[in-house]
């Protein structure tokens, strides 16, 4: 018998059916009286190695999204479609995404410039420009000041003239009223010319002052204060322009692994959304089969340990696999704990979903197997009867779920092979009751 047919088949139990069809009954052994009670039985068979049943999970199985929002305006693949890495899958719309690449690069190229002129600071030219200012600023300057010394000098002799009239006037000698007003006149013109002089001697040195400054200025050049502000600026218009590059690089899709396309969720023309799942890909070249295995075979199982895997659809056929996944924790709403094997699927054969049995190569246990119909449960503990020369015996077992029929019975050195077993006692039989086969 193949590997396959020592996995598959329950040789952990061979059952010899005891029970007799009418006409042809036998007893468990001996004679039983009329009072024995009638049992169904089974025979156990010889314990064997036990295997772990799992799953076929694809080793890589990745749902493609779409990293930005936009118009699909073209999709590559169809369901079955083998792409590599690299391929492109989905291409949306990047009309609106160019144009803001567009407007990143040429404002940063702008802020580039600033900085790179303020830097190499002012050019000889604006140099000399500026001196020019000066030299006429300084010319505006001295004239504004002769003018001012000329309207100081007309009101100082106005002033003199005035006071003059004014006291010959007071002494009646001679000098009309007429004459006083004219005096009096020339005085207020000659005070609001000196005023207006001095104002505008003051603005022309204002001038002559700002325009010393800004040729000091370009001489010394930019203050680091400034070459900062503008690095920053630079610095956030690069940022803007990566983010806006980023955007428009998102906007075609491509296959981040070699594989298999199984699931298509939109359209040309339809509008991706961020996150929101387009494609499907996997990539069966190497699979997984997922255990659970219990907490008493737990320590028996290690990563990197090489196993025996058998397909329930590929009968007669046997695949190599390695371990490399033992959780250290079991799963919440059971005692048993997550296992992963992996399994070489070059040729194709294995698909997902597909019911796995694994046979360890080492550290396997020798267990029973029975009928869930035999057990008894009381005072949550489990029971089953034995028939032994006409007479059931109660004996405590404790087993683990096989299936939704059979149960492994844990080692007992009260229960062997080749024992019978009662199937569906009723509550006629206890300890050291007289049975009959039937």
């Amino acid at each position: 018998m193949s590997k396959r047919n020592q996995l598959i088949v329950p040789a952990i139990l061979i059952i010899a059916a005891i029970a007799v069809l009418p006409g042809c009954g036998a007893e468990v052994s001996g004679q039983a009286d009329s009072t024995a009670v009638p049992i169904h039985v089974i025979k156990l068979g010889q314990p064997a190695s036990a295997g772990l049943s799992g799953k076929v999970i694809p080793d890589q199985d990745i749902k493609i999204v779409s990293k930005v929002a936009g118009k699909v305006a073209s999709v590559n693949v169809q369901e079955g479609s083998k792409v590599k890495q690299g391929d492109v899958l989905i291409q949306l719309e990047t009309g609106d995404l160019n144009q803001q690449v567009k407007q990143a690069e040429s404002s940063l190229l702008a802020a580039q410039a600033k900085l790179v002129d303020t830097k190499a600071g002012a050019r000889s030219q604006e140099i000399q420009g500026l001196q020019s200012a000066v030299s006429a600023a300084q010319g505006a300057y001295q004239q504004a000041t002769a003018a001012m010394e000329q309207a100081k000098a007309g009101l100082e002799l106005a002033t003199s003239t005035y006071n003059r009239l004014r006291n010959s006037y007071d002494s009646n000698s001679g000098v009309t009223q007429e004459d006083l007003d004219k005096g009096t006149l020339d005085y207020e013109k000659a005070k609001a010319s000196s005023e207006q002089a001095q104002g505008a001697q003051k603005a022309a040195e204002a001038q002559l002052q700002g325009a010393e400054a800004k040729l000091q200025l370009a001489k010394i050049g930019p203050t680091d204060n400034t070459i900062s502000a503008l690095q920053a600026d630079v610095d956030r218009l690069n940022a803007g322009l990566e983010l806006a590059n980023s955007g428009l690089n998102n906007a075609t899709i491509t296959a981040p692994i070699d594989g298999l396309i199984v699931k298509k969720s939109i359209s040309i023309g339809e509008l991706a959304q961020p996150g929101v799942q387009v494609l499907s890909l996997v990539n069966m070249d190497q699979v997984q089969v997922e255990l659970s295995v219990s907490d008493s075979q737990i320590t028996q199982v290690k990563a990197g340990m090489k196993v025996d895997v058998a397909i329930q659809n590929l009968p007669n056929q046997t695949f190599k696999g390695e371990i490399f996944f033992v959780s250290p924790v079991a799963n919440a709403n059971s005692n048993t704990f997550p296992v992963k094997v992996k399994v070489d699927n070059k040729d194709g054969l294995l698909f997902a979903g597909m019911v796995a049995e694994v046979k360890l190569n080492a550290a396997q246990e020798s267990r029973l197997e029975i009928p869930k119909s035999a057990i008894i449960k009381k005072d949550q503990k489990e029971y089953l009867f034995t028939a032994d020369d006409n007479t059931a015996h109660l004996v405590e077992v404790k087993t683990e779920e096989k299936n939704q029929d059979w149960l492994y019975v844990l080692p007992n050195n009260k229960l062997k092979a080749n024992e019978q077993i009662v199937v569906n006692p009723t509550d006629k039989i206890a300890e050291g009751t007289k049975v009959k086969a039937e």
